[in-house]
């Protein structure tokens, strides 16, 4: 398939409301399910998260650095005393995932390319992104969660609450609508930072809230089409000047790159119109927003937000 055709989103199989059997389409085809899964392994970044808002828990998930158990707090709080087995994102460990002996492998949040995807359906009923690789946001995770679990009625509720939410932030915190906004990220020792653009799930929610992406973003964006982030000379920074400048870190690379005297001299930066995000609930919420992250960590940051554009109004 190409990956023309992997970003075109299939619809879902229909089926009567929690009956089975149940064909799920995605990008690398129909997967049918006999069964209500019992043994669900979720290997995409957040993926829990919608089948937890749905009642069920997976065997196992992908690892949340940063957090010492392992799990996001919105996802810890959902499981309670039930422990899943913790997967590595960045790579699909194949032995791992079949000692786990599930009956579903979910990767919607994921890079899954169609040479695994083959080898996870060799292990079980693998059901992949609609739309295509680190593309799939907390609509599509919904809405996959549902069709799977019987329970499209309810994830389609999830939704509209959720969707509800985002634009009642956009009214909590007015003074955020319309203004423009790069959100990026650094990783120490580089010369450049990494700016997300329109389809990466970090500048869809700001979006969402009412903001707009900063005019360089749009033209990296039209530079880099396909892709879901591009580079930013730190001497050049000037060329994705915002509104607002969000940036996230890993441990470390905040003090690297807030210390070089071209990012002091940034416009948003020296004008305090930026905010850095280096608490993990933080990045992991704005970074991969779901159902239960939103409610949970969004007002947590959003003032801050607010406050750093206001600097902007004045």
């Amino acid at each position: 398939m190409s990956a023309a055709a992997l970003l075109v989103p299939p619809s879902f199989g229909r089926a009567q409301a929690g009956a089975y059997p149940r064909v799920i389409e995605h990008a690398f085809g129909r997967t049918e399910l006999q069964a209500r899964p019992t043994r669900l392994v979720t290997i995409g970044y957040g993926d829990e998260a919608a089948f937890l808002a749905l009642g069920h828990k997976p065997i196992a998930i992908v690892y949340s650095g940063m957090f010492p158990s392992g799990m996001t707090p919105w996802c810890e709080q959902k499981f309670g005393g039930q422990k899943p087995d913790l997967l590595d994102g960045s790579m699909i460990d194949f032995e791992d995932v079949a000692r786990l002996k599930p009956d579903l492998i979910v990767g919607v949040f994921s890079q899954l390319d169609a040479v695994s995807y083959g080898r996870l359906s060799q292990i079980a009923p693998t059901i992949a992104y609609r739309s295509g690789p680190w593309r799939a946001g907390w609509r599509e995770q919904t809405e996959i969660a549902g069709a799977i679990l019987g329970m499209e009625d309810r994830a389609q509720l999830l939704i509209a609450e959720t969707q509800g939410l985002l634009r009642s932030f956009g009214d909590t915190y007015p003074v955020l609508k319309g203004k423009s906004f790069t959100f990026g990220s650094y990783f120490e020792g580089s010369s450049r930072i990494v700016v997300y653009l329109p389809g990466e799930t970090r500048v869809d929610w700001m979006t969402e809230i009412g903001m707009r992406p900063s005019p360089g973003v749009s033209r990296l964006a039209k530079a880099n089409a396909g892709h879901v982030a591009a580079d930013a000379s730190i001497e050049d920074l000037e060329s994705v000047a915002a509104d607002l400048l969000v940036m996230w870190y890993e441990p470390g690379a905040r003090p690297a790159l807030e210390s070089q005297r071209l990012f002091q001299m940034f416009s948003p930066v020296r004008e305090g119109r930026y905010v850095a995000l280096d608490d993990p609930t933080e990045i992991w919420a704005a970074s991969w927003p779901n159902v239960l992250a939103i409610p949970y960590a969004f007002p947590g940051f959003l003032p801050r937000m607010e406050a750093a554009a206001h600097a902007e109004a004045h």
